[in-house]
């Protein structure tokens, strides 16, 4: 029977490859793609309504879904189809490989689209022969809507389609979309799977394009290769990213250096990376940071970034907001490398320049002092919590200041007697943000302390799981899984009463991530008293249902999440469909004005609107900051564990809207988003399709890009343009 089953997966195997080159040849001698068609009049809001409303009922709008998608006009059929991916399911999937058999270009774009939407939401829907098979023979008829159909290869398709579009990167001519089918390997490595030699060779190639849309889409690619190997091929590779550290786009240099990072072979580069941290652009000499600091990276490449220091802290100094991210990046990787007393001497040569830079924003001046105090502690011998403790000047509060000290319980720096100490002051904290750090930093204290140290660690844990915060129940899930992980390796403890809180909590947890967490925990754990928690969630929230269903097939119950049935938000869409709608956010840093798209994401834009008229955002911080990447705020709790009390059905589009300055929200999965919002600092086309998009920054991307962790939108309000 194994024999019979691998014959017959290298026969489908070489029946795609085979029309996946009958496709390339047929597409290529059609007409020039353009950009897929544009929404429609804005008179058609009451179908946008009611298509809004049979998505949001899930399960239950789908039969509506369904018969529009097959007899409705072609507008109707379009929205349909895009629902319908949103949606997903068995019964969906069908219906949308069904319509790629369809006559019509822009009904096989539309069908193409909301596949590589269904299966970014749902990945166990994606990479079956079948549904390869469907993309790729609809490839050559979609015409003008190609790109769509090749954004789902890349999300939906199995490995066998990576020849066809290692075939198209290669020509790279216009008609052969060279950039959309580079973009779509990378997804392949998004998706953990393995880049075959053909595509590899391409996006090698392609790195060196005369288009710079081209080179940077075969960048990207390579900076989302599955664990590449060191190789002569990759040798080559490393060689041609290193020049592209020279590109003439700053995102293309700053994904080249990315690309650098996952290389083992990176060290050949070092000369091109350390150049870099002298980039005009901070996104490149953040990148450049993290790759001179990563798990390739040698002492010398530690030492180069140590030496940048000191020139980026001055452009800092000179006005450059940005230039913040750049120095906290490095001290935040560097602070591991401290034992290194070159490293060491550059951070330290550094603080009293940062006492003296009074032009300084408080919180940059007390984020940068912190950081390097805390980088110092971990490099001296004693180290010095004190300094830590009250870095700063008192203008970094205390529940960003204070973690710090959990990092260094968490790196073991110091006395036994130290970390007690440091851990005892975070438990004890007001804060619930603060206090977390301490909870996070238990693991680490239960392996280096005694039985005492365990008993208290595990007595804590077990409160927190059943605190009516959210805060300090969601991270206690993780503070379990690390106690867990711990205990595996010392026998003497109470694992029955750690696995009794956990399961306690999973019965009658109501919020869906949080639930998600416990059962993720249950299954991992392979928690048998678990189980009937996990049977009941299986009919709950998609998140909700996910989780529960991995959580009993780990325990030996094979189980299926279903779509469920759900009720619309109490929102009015209808108010913001066909409206032209600003969302104007006077924040620390300056104004950024949002131009928000309800015909993309109405339910989304609908909670903005109503959040924003209630004053929800007014006065909230910005809790997470990744340079490079995103800004993210519009939690209440301002942790990112909360939200506004309801949850949206998740509304993702295809298409490259994550570019600088998309704004999307904030989700843990399917139908989980509600308060929270993102705007990018670079293009990011993993996020495309799978999170949803709500609109792009108008103005004001410098004052997104100096936001750091803690800034806060003062004042957030709707304008309604009359067109």
């Amino acid at each position: 029977m194994a024999i019979r089953r691998s014959v017959q997966i290298v026969r489908r195997a070489t029946a795609v490859a085979t029309a996946c080159q009958v496709a390339l040849v047929v597409w290529a001698c059609g007409g020039k793609p353009s950009e897929p068609a544009k929404p429609t009049a804005p008179d058609d809001r009451a179908l946008r309504v009611r298509i809004a409303h049979a998505e949001a009922r899930r399960a239950a709008g789908l039969d509506e879904l369904l018969e529009l998608a097959k007899h409705g006009t072609t507008p109707e059929r379009v929205l349909a189809l895009r629902g319908l991916g949103r949606v997903g399911g068995p019964r969906a999937l069908d219906a949308l490989i069904g319509a790629l058999r369809d006559p019509d270009p822009e009904i096989l774009g539309a069908a193409g689209s909301a596949i590589g939407v269904l299966a970014s939401l749902d990945e166990s829907d994606a990479g079956t022969p079948a549904l390869t098979r469907a993309l790729v023979d609809a490839l050559p008829r979609a015409k003008d809507h190609a790109p769509a159909i090749i954004e789902a290869i890349g999300r939906a398709g199995d490995v066998t389609a990576q020849r066809m579009l290692a075939m198209c990167v290669e020509a790279g001519t216009v008609n052969l979309k060279a950039e959309a089918c580079a973009i779509a390997l990378g997804r392949y490595g998004r998706r953990k799977l393995a880049f075959e030699p053909d595509a590899r060779s391409a996006l090698g190639n392609a790195i060196e394009s005369s288009d710079a849309r081209v080179r940077y889409a075969a960048v990207w690619a390579l900076s989302r290769e599955h664990k590449p190997t060191a190789s002569a091929a990759d040798e080559a590779i490393v060689a041609r990213l290193a020049k592209r550290l020279a590109d003439e786009q700053p995102e293309t240099r700053a994904q080249a250096a990315a690309a650098l990072a996952k290389r083992p072979g990176m060290i050949a580069a070092r000369g091109e990376l350390a150049a870099a941290l002298r980039d005009r652009d901070w996104r490149v000499a953040v990148e450049a940071v993290r790759a001179l600091t990563g798990e390739h990276a040698d002492p010398q490449s530690h030492d180069a970034v140590a030496t940048a220091l000191g020139l980026r802290f001055a452009q800092l100094e000179a006005g450059d907001a940005t230039e913040a991210h750049v120095v906290a990046e490095a001290l935040r990787a560097l602070a591991s490398k401290t034992a290194r007393p070159s490293v060491l001497r550059a951070i330290e040569e550094l603080v009293p320049r940062i006492a003296a830079a009074k032009r300084l924003p408080p919180l940059t001046r007390g984020w940068i002092a912190c950081l390097a105090q805390a980088a110092i502690a971990r490099g001296a011998k004693p180290p010095d919590y004190a300094k830590v403790e009250t870095c700063g000047g008192g203008e970094l509060p205390d529940h960003l200041r204070l973690p710090l000290l959990g990092d260094l319980v968490t790196a073991n720096t110091g006395t036994l007697a130290q970390r007690r100490g440091a851990v005892k002051l975070l438990l004890a904290h007001a804060d619930a943000r603060v206090r977390v750090a301490g909870l996070a930093a238990l693991p680490a204290l239960w392996k280096a302390g005694d039985d005492g140290d365990r008993r208290a660690a595990l007595a804590t844990v077990i409160a927190a799981l059943g605190s009516t915060d959210p805060v300090v129940a969601g991270n206690a899930v993780d503070a379990a899984t690390a106690v867990y992980e711990a205990g595996d390796k010392n026998d003497r403890w109470d694992r029955a009463a750690l696995d009794a809180a956990v399961v306690g909590r999973a019965r009658i947890e109501k919020e869906a991530e949080l639930g998600a967490a416990l059962l993720e925990l249950i299954g991992k754990r392979e928690i048998a008293s678990g189980a009937p928690a996990c049977r009941a969630a299986l009919g709950g929230a998609p998140v909700l249902a996910r989780a529960a269903a991995t959580c009993l097939s780990a325990l030996g119950e094979p189980a299926t999440a279903a779509i469920g049935a759900a009720e619309p938000p109490a929102l009015d869409v209808a108010s913001v469909i066909g409206r032209r709608l600003l969302w104007h956010l006077q924040t620390t840093r300056g104004e950024i004005l949002i131009v928000l798209r309800p015909d993309v994401a109405p339910w989304a834009v609908a909670a903005i609107v109503a959040l924003t008229r209630k004053g929800l955002y007014d006065n909230l911080e910005f809790h997470r900051v990744v340079p490079d990447f995103v800004v993210q705020g519009g939690d209440p709790t301002q942790s990112g564990w909360g939200g506004p009390g309801f949850t949206l059905p998740a509304e993702p589009s295809a298409g490259a809207g994550y570019v600088t300055g998309g704004v999307g929200m904030a989700d843990a999965g399917r139908d989980s988003a509600g308060s929270q919002w993102f705007v990018m600092h670079a293009r990011a086309p993993h996020l495309d399709g799978r999170y949803t998009w709500v609109g792009s920054v108008e103005a004001g991307q410098p004052a997104a890009d100096a936001l750091v962790i803690g800034d806060r939108v003062i004042r957030a309000t709707i304008e309604e343009v009359r067109e």
